[in-house]
């Protein structure tokens, strides 16, 4: 079986559930909160089935395909409110992205103290602080 074959999905019905925002107002989680979320998406060509498979990071079994990268963006809208549909119609629940606003911007890190000490070394020969040094190196491998 290809993974072309795997990502055929049911489409279901979505249920609302009820929670509170910060304010404390009542407020309903449905299909439509949910597709409005910052998903992650992931884009792999297929050498297999000759097309592009995305996937959406926080729903494992969520994906699709197509022939181009547009394509595959297209459907995966689809796939996403299948696969979101399905969650809320059996009363699952459904994994959100993290939000900008949970994060305060710092992290812990645990190293060796030989790393420890080779970071500092590196920085502080670029006159850097330890934190800008690092912060330099994650924004050259995230961009």
């Amino acid at each position: 079986m290809t993974k072309k074959d795997k990502l055929k999905q049911k489409i279901v019905e979505g249920k609302n559930i009820s929670f509170n925002d910060a304010g404390g107002n009542s407020m309903k989680k449905d299909l439509s909160y949910y597709l409005n979320l910052n998903w992650s998406y992931r884009f792999e060509w297929s050498d297999e089935d000759k097309c592009y498979i995305v996937s959406v990071a926080e729903l494992p079994g969520c994906m699709s395909d197509g022939e181009t990268i547009e394509e595959a963006a297209g459907m995966i809208k689809d796939a996403l409110e299948s696969h979101i549909s399905a969650l809320l119609n059996h009363g699952d629940k459904v994994p959100e992205p993290p939000k900008p606003e949970e994060y305060k911007g710092k992290i812990l890190l645990r190293t060796t103290p030989q790393r420890h000490y080779k970071l500092v070394k590196k920085a502080s020969s670029q006159g850097k602080s330890l934190n800008k040094f690092l912060d330099e190196i994650i924004d050259k491998e995230i961009a």
